[in-house]
């Protein structure tokens, strides 16, 4: 093959998107199908060690999903909001031309990066922060008061009345982020989700999640990793082996 050919190759095979289901790769690939990039799947066995594996490591030091490889140069990328980044700027580089535009989904992605996501991983994974059960308990009650409250301010960013997206430009990489943030607030920890959320105080991100849910590219991504019935709002389990999903 010659090297034009190779090049050309390369760029056909699109993307490889590392994850598990229910993952935070789930955003990504959201926005995967919502684009219509081109890309395949390499399902990491959380449970098995899949996270160790030295070929993984390679690809993000870390040991965490998600990873997403571009096929055109073999580049790794990892951390969420960096993959989104990157995603967002193909998908809609008109949008990211516009120098307010821009700095508003800057900002709202590095909040639900460093802020909510943070926050929810203390959630997750109370026992790293507070090993004694009662201190764990105290600790999750305090960040789920914080999440609240982050949900507020979210829920006032969505109050621009031009339509159910974060922004009031139209939809970006910011809402499938945003929604698989309150889903994973819903469902886990496993042994004590935060289920009930106030709806009543949050009607724009309801109408958000809703109208989110609703596409069929969405859907097609929910259905990937093994996801079916409600997705965002009072959501179903995957069908999955769940300590693969939380462990």
């Amino acid at each position: 093959m010659t090297p034009e050919g190779a090049s050309l190759a390369r760029a056909e095979r699109g993307y490889r998107l590392y994850g598990s289901p229910d993952s935070a790769n789930l955003p990504v690939r959201m926005v995967l199908e919502r684009a219509g990039f081109d890309y395949r799947d390499v399902r990491v066995d959380r449970a098995g060690g899949g996270l160790d594996d030295p070929a993984f490591r390679r690809l993000n030091p870390q040991g965490l999903l998600p990873v997403l490889v571009d096929e055109r140069d073999a580049a790794a990328l990892f951390e969420t909001g960096a993959i989104l980044l990157s995603l967002g700027e193909r998908w809609q580089p008109e949008r990211h031309a516009l120098p307010a535009v821009r700095s508003a989904l800057l900002a709202w992605l590095f909040f639900l990066s460093n802020t909510l996501h943070a926050e929810l991983r203390v959630c997750f994974y109370t026992a790293r922060y507070a090993p004694e059960p009662e201190a764990a308990r105290a600790l999750r009650g305090q960040v789920r008061s914080r999440l609240l409250k982050h949900l507020t301010l979210l829920e006032a960013q969505a109050d621009h009345g031009r339509g159910p997206w974060l922004l009031p430009e139209g939809e970006s990489v910011l809402d499938p982020y945003l929604a698989c943030l309150v889903r994973w607030l819903q469902l886990y920890p496993l042994d004590d989700p935060c289920r009930e959320l106030p709806w009543e105080r949050l009607p724009r991100l309801q109408a958000l999640l809703e109208h989110l849910a609703a596409q069929p590219a969405i859907q097609r991504a929910a259905s990937r990793e093994d996801i079916t019935g409600r997705l965002f709002v009072a959501p179903d389990y995957p069908a999955v082996d769940l300590r693969a999903v939380t462990g």
